[in-house]
């Protein structure tokens, strides 16, 4: 039988809290903790944890929010300031008469602590109350990740994750954790849904705050200096008009000169205008100046800002101003053009390549020029260099090597094994004639020694066996008649004829000899018997 038995009673409420990281769906235990779940439902109904985030998460252990203000100390019950307090003749949630220390009077503030025997911290996604000590409960909540049997009798626990949606709480319970136990990227609950509420008496609070009545602020109007573009005559209210404002030139009068400015009338300008005006130079007279004078340096850039507007100018000076402009860039590209370096390089002259020359491709990499002098071998090198020269030249003639026919080579074969055999002795150990593992290695190598000394190596030529792998030609024929080739449709061409006649014998009829010599054989059985046969 199983020792583990599910003894939780069955939850009668449930809601879905709606995250940016998935949907939680939880089941509450309202008959048997009905003060925290009364709160938490009456709470998710009045929107109080709607956009509120998960403030706090220990890996491993719980996932904390339903706090407001974000921090962890903030959040309050619906039974602060002694609501729901009614008797228990006025059928009161939480009578007064029942609340004690921090809880009791009109400035109590959280509700007690519910236990049950049923209800345990023993695994991941139960849903419990955070508190600060007993019966300090408020509007913070927990969702446990792990076993928490440590939280058992501290806190109340009144519900539980259901479904798939827990795979949604262990990807919460993952995410990087900074300083204080705060993830980095909090969830945050965008809403709650209710799907099932036991308190029927419950509705919806108002939740509005009280309007504070700020003071009138007078706007206080900025005075304008006076004495510079407006005539006043005391009245700063503007109940009167408003006095023409003297119009100054907008081109320097120095390089454009125009005669009907002092009899056009004048215009009024907007206020956006006034700080340009303040910058623009003082005008000149045009009897003191009837021709344009050599202008400063510094009068290009004066030039450029004029402000192109209905103004009653001749378009000669306009034309004496852009071709003003023209000549002063037109001498800055000189000077920059005399600034810079004008470097002629010869070009230089190619060489006639020879036709080896040419046949090398381009993106070859030339060696290094050896210096006159350099690498020059020593005279020993020389030295040695010309013994061996005279070595190779006083080595003895080749031996010639004179192949036996094929016969001959066979009988001296023979003749040099039946030798061997009579001379060659038996080891002690093996029992085999020339036994390799009982020969002295000392006399072998010595024997090599020998055969490197030797100068006849210079004249030795090289011979080699026939081949007889499959390379030789008198080898592939011999193995061609070697060869047996079985085909099946001639065995089965023979069992047919075989099977032919056999029932021709059988039937006294026959063409081979071996029939008629056994139709023979069995008439004379026959006879012997006593029987007539034909």
């Amino acid at each position: 039988m199983s020792a583990l038995y599910n003894l939780e009673p069955q939850p009668t409420a449930s809601c879905i809290l709606h995250t940016t990281s998935g949907d939680i769906s939880l089941e509450l235990w309202a008959q048997q903790i009905p003060l925290t779940c009364r709160n938490f439902l009456q709470l998710c109904l009045d929107g109080y944890y709607d956009n509120t985030i998960f403030h706090r998460l220990v890996p491993g252990f719980i996932l904390q929010g339903g706090d407001p203000t974000g921090t962890g100390s903030g959040g309050e019950s619906i039974y602060d300031g002694g609501q729901y307090s009614e008797s228990r003749e006025e059928n009161g949630i939480w009578p007064m008469e029942d609340r004690k220390g921090a809880n009791f009077g009109r400035q109590g503030v959280g509700f007690k602590d519910e236990f049950h025997s049923r209800i345990k911290f023993n695994r991941r996604g139960l849903l419990g109350m955070a508190n600060e000590g007993p019966d300090s409960n408020g509007s913070q909540f927990f969702l446990t990740l792990g076993d928490t049997p440590e939280l058992q009798g501290k806190n109340t626990l009144f519900g539980r994750v259901e479904g798939e949606t827990i795979y949604n709480v262990a990807r919460m319970g993952e995410a990087e954790v900074g300083g204080d136990d705060r993830p980095l990227y909090p969830t945050k609950i965008t809403s709650v849904e209710i799907l099932v509420n036991p308190f029927q008496d419950m509705v919806k609070r108002a939740r509005t705050a009280t309007v504070v009545e700020q003071p009138k602020v007078v706007e206080k109007k900025k005075k304008r200096k006076a004495g510079k573009q407006l005539l006043s005559f005391g009245d700063d209210e503007g109940d009167g008009e408003a006095a023409p404002v003297v119009k100054k030139a907008k081109f320097d009068t120095r390089i454009v000169m125009d005669t009907d400015d002092a009899l056009s009338e004048p215009k009024p300008k907007p206020e956006k205008s006034r700080k340009a005006e303040k910058k623009v130079a003082k005008p000149i007279s045009v009897e003191s100046s009837p021709e344009p004078t050599p202008p400063p340096k510094v009068l290009p850039n004066r030039a450029a800002k004029v402000e192109a507007r209905d103004i009653s100018s001749s378009p000669e000076p306009v034309q004496k101003v852009s071709s003003l402009l023209e000549k002063t860039n037109a001498q800055i590209a000189e000077l920059k053009a005399s600034m810079k370096r004008h470097v002629t390089v010869a070009p230089a002259q190619e060489k006639k390549k020879s036709a080896l020359e040419s046949m090398i491709p381009k993106n070859s990499i030339r060696g290094r020029k050896r210096r006159p002098g350099e690498n020059v071998p020593d005279q020993s090198t020389l030295d040695i260099l010309k013994a061996f020269q005279s070595k190779l030249q006083n080595a003895p003639p080749e031996k010639v090597v004179i192949k036996p026919a094929p016969g001959e080579d066979k009988e001296g074969d023979n003749g040099a094994d039946a030798a061997d055999d009579e001379e060659a002795a038996l080891c002690d150990l093996h029992f085999i004639a020339n036994c390799q593992s009982c020969k002295k290695w000392d006399e072998e190598d010595q024997a090599e020694d020998d055969d490197i000394d030797d100068a006849g190596w210079m004249s030795h030529a090289l011979s080699f066996k026939a081949d007889k792998l499959g390379k030789d030609l008198s080898y592939r024929k011999k193995a061609e008649d070697e060869l047996v080739v079985i085909d099946p449709r001639e065995k089965a061409r023979t069992l047919k004829e075989e099977t032919r006649a056999k029932r021709e014998a059988m039937a006294g009829g026959s063409g081979r000899a071996w029939d008629q010599a056994k139709n023979d054989k069995m008439s004379r059985a026959s006879a012997l018997a006593g029987r007539g046969a034909k």
